[in-house]
């Protein structure tokens, strides 16, 4: 074979010099041996019962693998150092930082002892095209060697010879043709604490098993089961809301003439009929009006004895019929201005029966009303006695609070499902225990473009009394029928790589972690929508003891431990 050629990506240093930079890595002075291969190549190994990826000893087995390789470039990378370029969906060995199926330290029975084997780049020799560059220009195919274990140069597979290996039971380590994992009695592509990399890609009802040391470890850490209970779940999509007053039943009362306060009747909180006086003005205005109506009342009345007097002069043929005209018309004007007089103090707020009272007592006083316009409470008050109001300035607000508004704030992704008169409650952290309920009446045109949530409106007719203008909470708009779900303590959901899940008992020793879909959860419960069934027997308290052992690869802790 030739030995003076670098790969283009990596170089290597030689398996002596590297199987020493890991013996004065690891340590393990007394767990060195040698056993001979068809090649005749030694290969150094520690008897361990099984392999735990990435921890303790077996992290700086990987460490010490990584170190002994470099790159050409300073940005350079292959797939041992750079795990976007390996395989999706392969299993990994992290110890040893090879795919699982070439790992020869934790299955050395699938190693092919009748092939060549290239001790400088770790490959077999049929398949070393740094030592043999004609392999690539031939066609990798053509040779029959694997690209799985090398990125443009060699592999570093010196350090798979100096690890644990998984056992030597009748299976050898495969069973139906998938790796087993004899240290812990499970698949390799199911072993959560082998793989834990692989429970992001589960679905819901898909698991990774975890296997204690022993059966009563799990009951000595405190992990109890239950079964979980049964609901009915409605979907639904959450939203933002914040209370306000029921803008259809709210009014802001003004004055309709300009004048200064004399007296208020009512203060704010009071509930007030329709009608009812809330603030008194002495109005120059009101009492120019006043005048000027009963000044038309007279005119009107002169007008039509005038016209009442025509029409007798006319009948005993007295008077021309021109002047019988004149005098009707006089008579129509009159009335005309009285009636545009009397309109005039309508319009300043006057009823029928105080309108007929200034005729009757000759008023012409400057006291002008402002009043409520609906039965409702006072929720504002700006009036102050002797303050000068002019019209359009507010005095009182009075809103109607049998209703309220709920202004909901739902993300713009659930917008397809949002529909009007679809049921919406709402809970509130100052209000424990208190749910209101509306109906969405209406959904804004257009979304925010900062916030990406769209605005939509909610009436609710239940509660007013207890919330609060200002309120703010959290909503569920039910966007469809109940179904059945499952309930779980809300202790027994785990998260972990953005997925929720929860662990089943399988044996004593044995737990599955089960990807689920939650519904509704609160601080007690959550809803169990997919993944879970009645009878399981679910993790209910010590379930981060679980997580603590699915995750002991990466927390530090490594085969020897067991």
């Amino acid at each position: 074979m030739t030995r003076d050629r670098t790969p283009p990506l990596i170089r290597i240093l030689p398996l002596s010099a590297l199987l020493f930079a890991v013996a004065l890595f690891v340590g393990c002075g007394d767990n060195s041996g040698a056993h001979d291969d068809h090649d005749g190549h030694d290969h150094a190994g520690h008897d361990h019962s099984g392999h735990a990826h990435g921890a303790d000893d077996d992290g700086a087995t990987a460490a010490a693998i990584l170190a002994a390789h470099a790159h050409e470039g300073p940005d350079e990378t292959c797939f041992m150092c750079d795990p976007s370029k390996r395989e999706a969906g392969r299993l990994w060995c992290n110890e040893h930082v090879r795919y699982e199926n070439r790992c020869w330290v934790c299955h050395p029975e699938i190693e092919d002892k009748g092939r060549l084997y290239c001790e400088e780049h770790f490959l077999y020799e049929d398949e070393c095209h740094v030592c043999h560059p004609e392999l690539k220009e031939g066609g990798e195919a053509a040779a029959g060697h694997d690209h799985d274990e090398h990125d443009g140069g060699a592999v570093v597979e010196a350090a798979s010879h100096d690890g644990h290996d998984h056992g030597e039971g009748a299976a050898h380590g495969m069973r139906d043709g998938r790796l087993f994992c004899n240290e812990h009695g499970l698949f390799e592509d199911e072993c959560g604490i082998c793989q834990p990399g692989l429970a992001g890609s589960l679905r819901p009802g898909e698991n990774l098993k975890v296997r204690f040391p022993s059966s009563a470890s799990a009951e000595k850490a405190g992990v109890r089961v239950g079964l979980p209970g049964a609901a009915q779940s409605v979907p639904s999509i959450e939203a933002l809301c914040e209370v306000q007053y029921n803008l259809n039943e709210m009014a802001r009362v003004t004055p309709l003439a300009g004048g200064v306060i004399r007296t208020v009747r009512h203060d704010v909180g009071e509930v007030v009929e329709a009608d009812d006086v809330l603030v008194e003005l002495h109005s120059a205005q009101a009492a120019a009006a006043k005048s000027d109506y009963l000044a038309a009342l007279v005119r009107r009345d002169i007008g039509r004895q005038a016209m009442e007097r025509q029409a007798r002069l006319r009948e005993q043929n007295i008077a021309a019929e021109k002047d019988l005209l004149d005098a009707q018309a006089l008579q129509r004007s009159t009335d005309l201005q009285a009636n545009h007089h009397r309109q005039r103090l309508a319009n300043l707020g006057f009823t029928d029966g105080e309108i007929e009272e200034i005729e009757r007592d000759q008023d012409t006083s400057a006291r002008l009303f402002v009043r409520a316009p609906f039965a409702g409470t006072i929720v504002e008050r700006n009036a102050v006695v002797g303050e000068a109001v002019d019209t359009g300035v507010s005095v009182f607000t009075v809103a109607d609070l049998s209703s309220r508004w709920l202004m909901l704030s739902v993300p713009s992704r659930h917008l397809a499902a949002l529909r009007k008169g679809q049921v919406v409650t709402a809970g509130f952290e100052e209000l424990p225990g208190v749910e209101v309920r509306g109906e969405i009446t209406w959904i804004d045109a257009s979304i925010d473009p900062r916030s990406r949530m769209v605005k939509a409106r909610a009436v609710v007719t239940d509660e007013t009394d207890r919330i609060k203008t200002g309120l703010f909470g959290k909503a569920r708009v039910v966007v469809g029928a109940a179904r059945p779900a499952t309930v779980v303590p809300r202790e027994a959901v785990q998260r972990h790589d953005g997925g929720t899940f929860v662990f089943v008992r399988d044996a004593s020793d044995l737990f599955s972690l089960r990807r689920v879909a939650l519904g509704r959860s609160d601080a007690h419960s959550a809803e169990v929508l997919a993944g879970l069934s009645a009878g399981d027997a679910v993790v209910t308290d010590g379930s981060f003891v679980v997580m603590s052992e699915f995750l002991k690869s990466r927390l530090g802790a490594g085969c020897a431990d067991h």
